[in-house]
């Protein structure tokens, strides 16, 4: 963030695709209901639908909220929010009562982080910060010094916490001052107020209820507002914009193709074909027709469950079939 500004550029074009895989998101233990508006100066956090950011008297308020989606689903139930305090360590805590009440506390910068999904580990790698690490998912990092430090037991293993609770004897060796945590199940969330009872803070991220793809990018700028790297995120979310311009100009250039992007299930005769959202909008800023695409609605998730049978009657002419991830099953 410069000044009280955190991007001072809105896009809507094509990312690179290291950027793309940033966590789902679930319900934290915060504040479960509406907590209504904070009173201070909102900062600016462009594209970003799940999060805003309010600053008064030295510190900021961070409301996390989205609906969480089911995976190939809709989302189900009310909103989930979280609300955080972030105060500087040299300034006085306010009192968590009126509007912060049920709020989680955080003292900034935040030197040592516990983080339970390898974008989060990317993020912060991005900021220069990755030093600060002190607890991971688990060794399938792509990055070769946090792979060597988790193998080593240099850093803790707290498990990839998206469909399980955090290992806590490993979180509570790790001594983090924060954990930074993908959760895909809202059942989970009595593991995260075990993990608040013990002093750890839980920061819930909902990144992939971002609409748009530049929202998921945006969440860089919470995690700078965490570690005091407001201005690199700031930075570095403009060079995302920038190099979004290049790419799409270039895009725009080549002939248009059609996309098809989907996955066997690995069982029943289903297949996982992305439909809408920002994964829709990655393929339609790189000038291609994506097969089967649908109308965006956050309250869908970025997939649809097809059948073989309208795979081959919709989709055999697409110019490109894009496999999503390694988990795919062989289809015979």
């Amino acid at each position: 963030m410069t000044g009280r500004t955190l991007v001072g550029t809105i896009v809507r074009q094509f990312v690179p695709c290291w950027v793309l895989p940033l966590g789902l998101a679930a319900c934290g233990t915060g504040v479960p209901d509406d907590p209504g508006t904070v009173e201070g100066e909102a900062l600016e956090t462009p594209y970003a639908e799940t999060f805003s950011v309010v600053e008064r008297d030295g510190y900021r308020i961070v409301d996390i909220e989205a609906s969480v989606v089911t995976w190939g689903g809709a989302a189900g139930g009310p909103p989930q929010r979280a609300r955080l305090v972030l105060v500087p360590r040299d300034l006085e805590p306010p009192t968590l009562t009126g509007d912060l009440a049920d709020a989680t506390l955080i003292r900034t910068p935040v030197q040592r982080i516990a983080v339970n999904d390898q974008p989060h580990e990317a993020m912060l790698r991005a900021l220069g910060v990755e030093d600060r690490i002190v607890a991971v998912g688990g060794h399938n990092s792509y990055d070769d010094d946090l792979r060597r430090k988790a193998r080593s037991g240099r850093i803790q293993q707290i498990g990839y916490g998206w469909h399980m609770p955090p290992t806590l004897d490993a979180l509570v060796a790790a001594e983090p001052e924060v954990l930074v945590a993908r959760m895909a199940d809202l059942t989970h969330t009595q593991h995260m107020e075990r993990v608040e009872s013990l002093g750890i803070p839980v920061v819930p991220t909902f990144i992939d209820a971002e609409p748009h793809y530049m929202g998921r990018v945006a969440w860089l700028l919470l995690m700078g507002l965490l570690t005091g790297k407001e201005a690199e995120a700031d930075a570095f979310v403009r060079m995302v914009a920038e190099e979004v311009d290049r790419l799409k100009s270039l895009a725009a250039e080549q002939p248009r193709r059609s996309v098809l992007w989907a996955w066997y299930k690995s069982a029943g005769n289903r297949w996982a074909v992305t439909q809408r959202n920002a994964i829709a909008a990655l393929i339609r800023d790189a000038n291609a027709e994506l097969v089967l695409g649908a109308d965006d609605d956050p309250e869908l998730d970025t997939f649809s469950e097809l059948s073989t049978e309208r795979l081959l009657r919709d989709a055999t002419a697409a110019d490109c079939w894009m496999i999503r991830d390694p988990l795919s099953a062989v289809f015979d």
